[in-house]
């Protein structure tokens, strides 16, 4: 009975991957700032800059000169792979 709950929180906890994932869907085309970036993620203001300092510096998105971001095409091969891996592992 106490294990219940535990089982629960952690089915609802999220992965590196799924958390990249939904980043780069909340950015999508065309383009979005920290703070919609942030809401739409569900992260905070620490998880959301670790998280976009990673991806800039992999070059899956990129921050323009309005300081909004951008995914690149290697972004979108992620997000495109992701998308494929989930739909077969259901």
């Amino acid at each position: 009975m106490i294990d219940e709950p535990l089982r629960n929180y952690n089915e609802k906890r999220r992965s590196s991957l799924d958390i990249i994932a939904r980043i780069l869907n909340v950015i999508g085309k065309e383009g979005k700032k920290k703070t919609h970036i942030m809401y739409e993620a569900n992260l905070n203001w620490r998880q959301l800059n670790a998280y976009l300092s990673l991806l800039v510096a992999r070059g899956f998105i990129t921050q323009d000169d309005e300081n909004a971001y951008r995914i690149t095409e290697k972004g979108e091969r992620f997000l495109s792979s992701y998308k494929a891996l989930k739909n077969i592992l259901k």
